[in-house]
């Protein structure tokens, strides 16, 4: 009789190089994606567009749910800005933070902490935002829906 043998993929350094040199920003606000982006690019002067490519799909309960990505590169430099809708229709990408609005994720950066907080007070002061904050991306339960 042939047996088989079972392997297991650990993907868990794949999610620890994802975040790395990454920072993390929860938001808050009744302001709908285009609203925001549309914001954020003219107060913030970000030039952020929504990434078709990479959208994340979830499967639950038997349905697909599409979170939308809008991206925005820094001009001249490594550091990427994403922003992930969190919500759609009544489902969240990250049901650890389900009263977050928006997930912004910066790549390619590390030690800002001084441009960070500035960049969280900025945000908090858009017209209809109600919190902008960090997020330690350490903690998250379900970090593998924020990989794309």
């Amino acid at each position: 009789m042939k047996t088989g043998k079972n392997f297991l993929l650990d993907i868990s350094d794949s999610y620890e190089e994802f975040f790395e040199e990454t920072c993390l920003i929860g938001i808050v606000t009744s302001n709908k994606s285009y609203k925001f982006c549309l914001q954020a690019n003219k107060i913030l002067d970000f030039d952020f567009r929504l990434n078709t490519e990479i959208e994340i799909i979830l499967n639950k309960k038997n349905r697909n749910y599409y979170f939308p990505v809008y991206q925005s590169d820094v001009r001249h430099s490594s550091i990427k800005h994403y922003l992930y809708d969190n919500r759609n229709d009544g489902e969240v990408l990250l049901p650890e933070f389900k009263h977050i609005d928006f997930i912004w994720l910066i790549k390619g950066v590390s030690g800002i902490n001084n441009q960070l907080q500035n960049m969280i007070s900025a945000i908090n002061s858009i017209q209809g935002i109600q919190l902008a904050i960090e997020i330690d991306h350490t903690i998250l339960t379900n970090k593998e829906n924020l990989i794309f």
